[in-house]
C-alpha cells in the first residue's frame, strides 16, 4: 500500500463544523453506536476526525441518542486519510460520566469506507484502537503521523476489532490465533480493565487510572489515555490492574473468553502463517511496509525452501506469493531489502545470492548468481551507497558487489583478519561492515571491515560465543546475540567492548537482534522462545533502567504461544515488532520442523524507517 505524504493543509474551519450540521451536497455518512459493557451511552459526545501527517481535523460531531445511536455527515477528507472517532461522557443505565470516559474507533483509510458506513465505539475498538495506533496517537485522542506507517498501523487495528462490523476481528478469533494462542483472551481482559470505569463510578476510574499510571509519568485521565499507557508500556504489570482486570465476586467481566490469571506483560500478539510461510529465517521490510520472507524448508518437508514470501502489513499475503524461481533454495538468515525495492537473499542451500524485483519477479538467473563463490551464505546487508554485503558461512568470507551488482570483474571476496564462519553482517552509516564470527561454535568475534573491503579489527571476549544477529542503533553502535551464552555484547562505534559486556538479562539463547526508533534494543531468543526489550544508549527507558538492562519482564521477557524457535526480530514502520519462527517448539535440534509463520507484537515498539540501511532511523 503506498500513499502519497502530500496532504493539503486542513483550514481551520474543518475544524470548527457546527454540532448536528446538515448534510452538504455531495457529503458522506457514517453512523454508529456507543456502548460501554455492552450497554448504550446516553449523550456522549462523539466527534469524527480525519488523521494524517499533520494535527487531525474534525469532519463532524454529535450526541448519541437514548440507545447510543449517532450519525455524522461529512465532507470527504484529503486522499489517503485516515478516520476515527472518539466518544466522550454519556450516562449509561442512569449513571453519568464526564471527560474521564472516553471511547475510540479506528474507521481506517476514509476512501475505502462506504456511504453510509458503520462504526462502533466500546472498550473493545478502544483497546484495539490505542495499541495499533501506539506510537501515532496521544494522550488527548489526537492521531498523526507519516505514511505510511500510520496507514498501515490503522489497518491493523482492524486485524483486532472490526470496528466497522461491530466485532472482534476474524484474524484475532480464528486460528492460528483464537483458541490458540493467549491473544484473544489479552484482548477481552484488556477491555475488561477498560470498563470499570465506564460500568462503574467516578471513583471506579479513578482507580483504573492509578493502576494504568506508569512511573515516571502523570495519571491518564480518561479510559483512551489509561488504554495508551498499557500499550505502550506492556511490562508494567501491578497488582491494582490485576484486581480489577479479576475481580471477584459478584461482577462479571462483560467480554469473554478473557484470561484466568494476571499476565507477564500486556503483549498483543497476532500470528500469520500464510503466503507460504515455512521456517522463515529473516524477515525485512519495503518502504511501503510489505513483508518479506524466505523460508528455509520446502513444505511438505524439510529440504532446502524454494520459496519467498511476502505479505502485507497486515499480514495478508501478496498476489502470486509465494514466489519461486531466480535460485531461490533454502535462504537461511539472508533477507534484506535495498533502495530500490530490490529484495535479496543469501541461498544458503543453493550456495548462491538471488535478487526479485519489488513485486515478486525474479531478476536473478535459475541458479541464483554465484559470483565469488557463495558456500553456504548466511546474511545479507545493503549498504548506504548501494553496495550488497553477503556473510559467507562456508567459505570463511565476506562478499562485496559494489553498487548492487554481481559482477566477476568488480565483485569482492574479503577474508582473513579474523573473518571465520561469518553469519551476520550489517553496514553502517560510513559504509563500515561490522560481521560475526563464529555462528554455532563454542567460539565469537565480531570483525569492523573498511567500505573498501580492509579488515580492521577484530573484537572476542564480552560473551561473544556463538553471535548470530548483529544490529546497528542510531549511534553506530553494535549489538550482538550470543547464542550459547544467552547474552547480548555491546560494542561501541569506535569497536570497543562495553564494560558490562555479556549482558545477560532474560535473553534464551540469543539469536535475531533489532533496534527500534528509540534505540531500544529487541533480541529474540531462540532457546527459549521469548523477546526482550533492552534499554538502549539514548535516555529513553523507564526511570531507574540503564543501557544494556531489561524493559520487559525480569521473569522471562514476552512470551506468547504464538512464538517458537526465534531466529529473527525487526521492527516496522508502525512500530510492531515481528518475530520469525524458524523451527516448531519441540523440535529436536538435530531434526528440526519448520516453525509456523511470523508473529507480530502490535504497536510495541518505536517505529523504524525502512528499508533498514545503515543505521536505524525513526519513520518520521
Amino acid at each position: 500500500m503506498t500513499i502519497s505524504r502530500r496532504f493539503p493543509r486542513w483550514t481551520a474551519a474543518a475544524a470548527l463544523l457546527p454540532l448536528l450540521a446538515p448534510a452538504a451536497a455531495g457529503a458522506a455518512t457514517i453512523s454508529g453506536t456507543v456502548e460501554s459493557a455492552h450497554a448504550p451511552l446516553e449523550g456522549a459526545a462523539v466527534r469524527l476526525l480525519a488523521a494524517g501527517p499533520g494535527a487531525p481535523a474534525t469532519l463532524g460531531a454529535t450526541r448519541t441518542a437514548a440507545d447510543g445511536s449517532w450519525s455524522i455527515s461529512y465532507a470527504a477528507p484529503p486522499a489517503g486519510a485516515q478516520l476515527y472517532a472518539l466518544a466522550s461522557g454519556g450516562a449509561r443505565r442512569g449513571v453519568r460520566h464526564g471527560g474521564e470516559l472516553r471511547l475510540l474507533a479506528v474507521a481506517g483509510d476514509a476512501s475505502a469506507l462506504a456511504d453510509p458506513a458503520t462504526l462502533s465505539l466500546d472498550e473493545r475498538s478502544t483497546v484495539a484502537g490505542a495499541y495499533a495506533l501506539a506510537r501515532f496517537l496521544d494522550r488527548d485522542g489526537r492521531v498523526s503521523g507519516p505514511s505510511p506507517g500510520l496507514p498501515n498501523a490503522a489497518a491493523t487495528a482492524a486485524n483486532l476489532f472490526e470496528a466497522r462490523a461491530g466485532k472482534v476481528s476474524f484474524v484475532l478469533s480464528n486460528p492460528p490465533n483464537g483458541p490458540l494462542t493467549e491473544a484473544l483472551p489479552t484482548f477481552n481482559t484488556l477491555a475488561n480493565l477498560l470498563s470499570t470505569c465506564g460500568a462503574g463510578t467516578a471513583s471506579d476510574c479513578r482507580r483504573l487510572f492509578a493502576a494504568a499510571r506508569v512511573p515516571g509519568s502523570r495519571r491518564p485521565a480518561d479510559t483512551l489515555a489509561a488504554a495508551l499507557a498499557i500499550a505502550r508500556n506492556p511490562w508494567h504489570v501491578t497488582r491494582a490492574q490485576t484486581r480489577l482486570a479479576f475481580p471477584r465476586g459478584k461482577r462479571r467481566a462483560p467480554f469473554g473468553p478473557a484470561l484466568a490469571a494476571a499476565p507477564r506483560a500486556w503483549t498483543l500478539v497476532l500470528q500469520y502463517t500464510g503466503g507460504g510461510l515455512n521456517a522463515p529465517g529473516r524477515m525485512a521490510f519495503a518502504a511501503d511496509g510489505t513483508v518479506w520472507a524466505g523460508n528455509n524448508f520446502q513444505s511438505p518437508g524439510t529440504t532446502a525452501g524454494l520459496e519467498l514470501t511476502a505479505l502485507s502489513p497486515t499480514g495478508q499475503p501478496l498476489p502470486g506469493s509465494p514466489f519461486s524461481g531466480g535460485g531461490i533454495e533454502g535462504p537461511g538468515w539472508g533477507t534484506a531489502v535495498g533502495a530500490d525495492g530490490r529484495v535479496w537473499n543469501a541461498n544458503f542451500g543453493g550456495d548462491s545470492v538471488s535478487v526479485n524485483a519489488a513485486d515478486g519477479r525474479p531478476l536473478s538467473p535459475p541458479g541464483g548468481y554465484t559470483v565469488g563463490g557463495p558456500r553456504r551464505p548466511q546474511g545479507v546487508a545493503v549498504a548506504p551507497n548501494g553496495d550488497v554485503w553477503v556473510a559467507n558461512f562456508g567459505g570463511d568470507d565476506v562478499i562485496r558487489y559494489p553498487n548492487g551488482i554481481p559482477d566477476a570483474r568488480t565483485a569482492q571476496v574479503i577474508s582473513g583478519g579474523g573473518i571465520d564462519n561469518p553469519f551476520a553482517v550489517q553496514v553502517d552509516d560510513r559504509g563500515y561492515a561490522w560481521v560475526t564470527n563464529g555462528a554455532e561454535s563454542r567460539t565469537g568475534s565480531v570483525t569492523i571491515v573498511s567500505p573498501a573491503g580492509r579488515p580492521l579489527r577484530t573484537i572476542t571476549g564480552g560473551g561473544l560465543r556463538s553471535p548470530q544477529g548483529l544490529a546497528l542503533d542510531s549511534r553506530g553502535n553494535a549489538w550482538v546475540a550470543n547464542l550459547t551464552t544467552a547474552s547480548v555484547t555491546r560494542i561501541s562505534r569506535a569497536g570497543r567492548l562495553s564494560a558490562d559486556s555479556p549482558l545477560r538479562s532474560t535473553v534464551q539463547g540469543g539469536w535475531g537482534i533489532a533496534v527500534d526508533g528509540a534505540d531500544h534494543v529487541w533480541v529474540a531468543g531462540f532457546l527459549g522462545g521469548n523477546v526482550t526489550e533492552l534499554c538502549g544508549v539514548r535516555p529513553t527507558c523507564p526511570p531507574g533502567v540503564a543501557a544494556g538492562r531489561p524493559i520487559s519482564p525480569a521473569r522471562g521477557g514476552y512470551d506468547s504461544r504464538a512464538f517458537q524457535h526465534i531466529t529473527a526480530v525487526q521492527v516496522d514502520q508502525s512500530g510492531n515488532v515481528w518475530v520469525a519462527n524458524n523451527w516448531t517448539t519441540g523440535s529436536p535440534l538435530r531434526e528440526p520442523v519448520g516453525g509456523a509463520g511470523l508473529a507480530q507484537i502490535v504497536g510495541a515498539a518505536t517505529p523504524v524507517r525502512a528499508p533498514l540501511i545503515g543505521l536505524p532511523r525513526p519513520a518520521r
